[in-house]
């Protein structure tokens, strides 16, 4: 009966413990922030817009990864402001907006191996030059 009771119990704290392992999981994810991701992008024909399109199409796959709240890809907008703005550049042909769940699954994202795939094998040489930037939500 003694081993039955400490069977029992040690069943009942391994229980416990995945439980508690689980809501600490959770509960790290909840607490860590979303992350953007904005890439600008220069093609190596710079206005071609077939190239943009390809580039478009073919990065397109990638908001179905695990982790990505939002994939948004486009090419500039030209927006007529009515005057000269120095800060504004529209000389790139290609830009990329993302969010990650978190930092975690922004991390995971880059280590996958379909985006790996398509960003080696179609998307960089379709470039020639592009800036990232990462900023955590808070």
């Amino acid at each position: 009966m003694k081993g039955v009771k400490s069977l029992l119990l040690t069943g009942l704290l391994a229980a416990k413990l995945m439980t508690f392992s689980a809501y600490v999981r959770a509960e790290s994810t909840v607490d860590s922030p979303k992350i953007h991701h904005l890439v600008v992008v220069w093609l190596k024909q710079t206005g071609d817009v077939a190239l943009r399109q390809q580039y478009i199409e073919a990065s397109k796959s990638l908001a179905a990864l695990p982790g990505v709240l939002a994939y948004d890809v486009g090419t500039p907008a030209l927006i007529n402001r009515g005057h000269a703005n120095p800060a504004l550049d529209e000389s790139y042909d290609v830009a990329v907006s993302a969010v990650y769940e978190s930092q975690q699954a922004y991390e995971a994202f880059l280590k996958d191996p379909e985006y790996i795939r398509v960003a080696q094998q179609v998307l960089r040489p379709l470039v020639d030059k592009y800036k990232v930037y990462d900023f955590s939500e808070r």
